[in-house]
């Protein structure tokens, strides 16, 4: 076989990009079947600024191959954890257990090691708990698992009596929640950084090693309030004594995959958990995504299964598990 590793500019409304796109898209599906998620090139390039990212996205051709053959992506960080990279990768489903993801795979590698990365920090996902080939691919190519997620599900929409049955309803002398709808109100910017400090060291990371994320207002006002094909909603718990915000959960969806909601960070400080405030949030969120988007039919979370207590809380709203991701790490 003749192969062709060619990096590409994603662009949208691109053929080549979309062609890409597609590439990741057909190896998702053959996993996933009907419950594969979807993207959108738009998407993925309005992503990397606002995480601090470099991304460079590569397509691989085969002469008489109709299309690309795989695809793949190497994401390089540049404001925390800088020697740690992020790789998306992807063989055709036609094309597979041929060789060319390992071709790839040493490509990419090679580009991460050139631009200065000595670590790569990714994840595959399968509807199986035992995993599937891209675990055994994990494997052989040096890589180690660092963490065991559960993907779970919620089907929309969730009766309103049974959101007040859950609600814990917070005392209102010490705690009030607040929801904001696509975007962040100024106020709450500087108490978000700070919470998103402790996300970036409180949620489980396995045996890997990462930095505490440097945060600040502007840092969340680029990620949340700036132009982008991303809707959002996020609630917070504000204690009334300090007025400051203890606790926060948001949830995303994106263009490429209208009838999906991503549960993404959820986090309650420490010194102020154990009074269901991660729960008060989360109810909040979800009542308020229901009244705002009703074309919305699922919300989708991963928790680490060590992460017991979130992922009970999640089994109360009703979520089922429905995948596992395995989160794999190399030193390069």
């Amino acid at each position: 076989m003749t192969l062709q590793i060619k990096e590409i500019d994603l662009a949208v409304d691109d053929l080549t990009s979309e062609a890409w796109l597609e590439v990741h898209h057909a190896a998702n599906r053959h996993v996933w079947g009907g419950a594969a998620e979807r993207t959108s090139i738009a998407e993925i390039v309005d992503v990397a600024e606002r995480r601090h990212e470099v991304r460079r996205s590569f397509v691989v051709t085969e002469e008489g191959a109709d299309g690309p053959v795989a695809a793949a992506q190497t994401i390089r960080r540049t404001r925390d954890n800088v020697g740690t990279a992020g790789l998306w990768l992807s063989v055709h489903p036609d094309h597979q257990r041929r060789g060319i993801g390992s071709s790839l795979l040493v490509h990419c590698e090679q580009v991460l090691r050139d631009d200065g990365c000595d670590r790569i920090h990714e994840h595959s996902g399968a509807p199986v708990e035992n995993g599937d080939a891209a675990t055994g691919f994990a494997h052989v190519n040096g890589y180690r698992q660092t963490l065991l997620d559960l993907r779970q599900d919620l089907a929309l929409p969730v009766d309103e009596a049974a959101l007040t049955a859950l609600d814990p309803r917070p005392d209102p002398a010490a705690y009030v929640i607040e929801t904001s709808v696509d975007g962040l109100p100024e106020a709450w910017l500087e108490d978000r950084a700070l919470l998103a400090r402790r996300m970036s060291t409180d949620a489980p990371s396995g045996d890997i090693d990462l930095d505490e994320e440097d945060w600040d207002a502007e840092r969340v006002r680029l990620l949340w309030n700036t132009p982008s094909p991303i809707w959002g909603i996020e609630s917070v718990a504000r204690h009334v004594p300090t007025g400051r915000l203890v606790a926060f959960t948001d949830i995303v969806v994106r263009p490429g995959q209208p009838d999906l909601a991503v549960q993404s960070d959820t986090l309650v400080l420490r010194e102020h958990r154990g009074r269901a405030l991660g729960l008060a949030v989360k109810i909040a969120n979800l009542r308020a995504l229901q009244r705002e988007r009703p074309d919305v039919t699922t919300v989708r979370t991963w928790n680490a299964d060590t992460n017991t207590h979130m992922v009970a809380i999640n089994e109360r709203m009703g979520f089922a598990v429905t995948g596992w991701t395995r989160e794999w790490a190399k030193d390069l």
